[in-house]
């Protein structure tokens, strides 16, 4: 991937003393902001790095960037700077970098891992987000043998290649978004730590300057290629040998053979396609002259008189030449904003709805590319970075009043104070693999609101007033749709006691999973009370009569009864276990959640209601 070096460094003096880490989770809902607000005024002089000289207003729009950059956003769970940047300088292992357009910008940098020092909250390490805003930059991945000094080529690796690209690609589809759609947006695996980036490219009427290799091209390049290698190689392998023409000798016959194999092996390709050379040429992710060592083809998987079959191969890149020549100009010819998230973590989810939803990309590319439409207009973000969106409340059903009016009910829930499609009001979710928190949902042929949950880790109830009573009776009722996936991951309800914040003492877990065909679902009791031995602290499994995957919604009400140190439990009527020494009389369990571990289908959810809670 491209990178860059600071020409401007805003330095953190952090020292070890009187130090103390924060914990992510503590502050992930907290809006943190930046180290500073620097409205930069533009730069008053240029910059040479190697061959490429910046003018000073190709780094005035870096300060145009970063000051955009901080009007839009407000970091949350995370402390932000930003940097004015440039590609970064040659040495001895990136020397084809000298080939790409000059390119300049701003990066956002969102520091994750945080740590006071001193009073003060500062970065812990260098680890956290970037949200990226450069001119003329080369997205992708190096196809570096093929790649020179005086030519850049590039991959972009995309959903194809990875699993269950589906979701990925629905995830990070950005055409329904209408402050985006108007733009070229892509997005681009990480070949080596997995996940991908977001692309957004702004060019004049959306003339991309990447241009696609066609297939005669490609070869032509590599019968350039394969003797400048050689030299190269052999270079190498005379320094190795510091000169010693008959040390070297065995290793230059090995090196003459694997130069003669691979032209032979280009010529039974240039064969092979001599009536395709127009065709776009599509190659593996990061493309090797080692293809040409063993006869496989380049642009096929598998070897070059094998079938023909390009399922996750990709188009090879470089920069139109025209376009290229002309970054050298005050202007640029394009801009390229990106970024990295990931749907389930929220600090990063925060930065993405934050890019899409507030930075104004329209304000961006009149600027630059039809700048009457802006004369004389300054930037504003097409939503406030401190939006937050407004709880809204329904009316509570006439069962809900009913029910608390009851001296004995503890606590009740039926969802019918939260709009269809919102958060419950009153709970907390962690985000799902989709980035979805649970939200409330209507079911066809059964009444009320119901919170589906669908592979999100923690659904807890912010306004259950701890701890629980000594003996109590607990109710929820339970929804899978039809075709729910045989062995999906179980809706677990748990029961604990807490110390402090994730730190939990003594816990009761009850999980539940349907059958298939009609057949009996699942329960596991799975317990853990280590300072009170004799107690239960053995899981075991047990049937859901009742309960599997036939019907359009298949319920169940399950119900866990503490009275002293009993437990039992119950579907529907039914007691399907239960323990005479199971919780001790004394132990008062403090937190109360929901979890669904993981969904891989579209049926694999759970919708919950009607959570009762007793004091017996």
């Amino acid at each position: 991937m491209k990178t860059i070096i600071l020409l401007i460094v805003i330095g953190t003096t952090v020292t070890s003393s009187f130090s103390q880490s924060i914990r992510s989770s503590a502050i992930a809902d907290s809006m943190i902001g930046w180290m500073k607000v620097y409205n930069f005024k533009g730069a008053k002089k240029p910059l040479q790095v190697d061959a490429k000289l910046y003018s000073v207003n190709q780094l005035s729009i870096c300060d145009t960037f970063a000051n955009w950059i901080q009007t839009s956003y407000i970091p949350k769970g995370g402390l932000g700077d930003v940097r004015r940047t440039a590609l970064e300088k040659l040495g001895l292992y990136n020397q084809n970098k000298a080939a790409l357009p000059q390119s300049y910008g701003a990066v956002a940098k969102i520091y994750t891992f945080l740590k006071y020092d001193k009073g003060k909250m500062v970065p812990e390490n260098n680890l956290g987000l970037n949200w990226s805003i450069m001119a003329n930059a080369v997205p992708g991945w190096e196809a570096s043998d093929i790649s020179s000094p005086t030519q850049y080529y590039f991959t972009m690796p995309s959903f194809e290649s990875e699993p269950g690209y589906e979701t990925q690609q629905k995830i990070h589809d950005l055409s329904t978004n209408s402050n985006v759609n108007p733009y070229i947006s892509f997005w681009v695996k990480n070949l080596e730590a997995g996940g991908g980036t977001d692309y957004v490219l702004l060019c004049k009427d959306n003339r991309s300057p990447f241009i696609q290799l066609k297939k005669g091209e490609y070869l032509r390049l590599l019968e350039q290629v394969i003797p400048r290698v050689y030299e190269i190689e052999k270079k190498k392998l005379y320094e190795r040998e510091q000169g010693d023409q008959k040390r070297a000798e065995p290793f230059v016959k090995i090196l003459d053979d694997k130069q003669r194999t691979r032209l032979a092996n280009l010529e039974r390709l240039k064969e092979k396609y001599k009536d395709r050379l127009a065709e776009i040429a599509l190659v593996n992710a990061q493309p090797s002259l080692t293809d040409l060592d063993t006869k496989r083809d380049v642009f096929s998987n598998g070897y070059i008189t094998d079938a023909e079959s390009t399922s996750g191969r990709m188009p090879v890149y470089k920069v139109d030449p025209a376009m290229a020549e002309l970054c050298k100009k005050d202007q640029p010819q394009w801009i390229l904003v990106s970024w990295w998230w990931s749907p389930n973590q929220p600090v990063e989810k925060h930065l993405h709805e934050s890019i899409v939803n507030n930075f104004n990309f329209g304000h961006l590319y009149n600027f630059f590319f039809a700048p009457e439409k802006v004369k004389g207009q300054p930037y504003k973000p097409l939503r406030s970075p401190t939006y937050k969106e407004a709880v809204v409340f329904t009316d509570e059903s006439e069962q809900s009043k009913k029910i608390k009016a009851d001296k004995t009910v503890f606590f009740f829930d039926d969802f019918s104070t939260t709009p269809v499609g919102k958060k419950p009001n009153g709970w907390s979710s962690k985000l799902n693999a989709e980035g979805k928190p649970c939200l409330v949902a209507m079911l066809d042929g059964e009444p009320g609101n119901w919170a589906e949950l669908k592979g999100n880790e923690s659904f807890v109830p912010t306004r259950l007033k701890g701890p629980l009573p000594q003996n109590f009776t607990i109710s929820y009722d339970v929804v899978v749709p039809q075709n729910f996936t045989w062995g999906g991951k179980p809706l677990a309800i748990r029961l604990s006691k807490e110390t402090s914040s994730e730190n939990t003492q003594s816990f009761l877990n009850v999980s539940i999973r349907p059958g298939f065909s009609g057949r009996e679902g699942e329960v596991e009791i799975e317990p853990k009370f280590p300072s009170t031995p004799g107690y239960l602290n053995t899981s075991k499994y047990f049937p859901a009569p009742g309960f599997s995957n036939n019907k359009k919604n298949n319920r169940i009400t399950v119900t866990i009864k503490k009275k002293e140190e009993d437990l039992q439990v119950f579907i529907d009527q039914r007691k399907i276990a239960e323990y005479n020494k199971a919780i001790p009389a004394g132990l008062l369990l403090n937190t109360l959640s929901f979890t669904h571990g993981r969904s891989d289908k579209e049926t694999e959810k759970y919708y919950v209601s009607n959570i009762k809670i007793i004091k017996e």
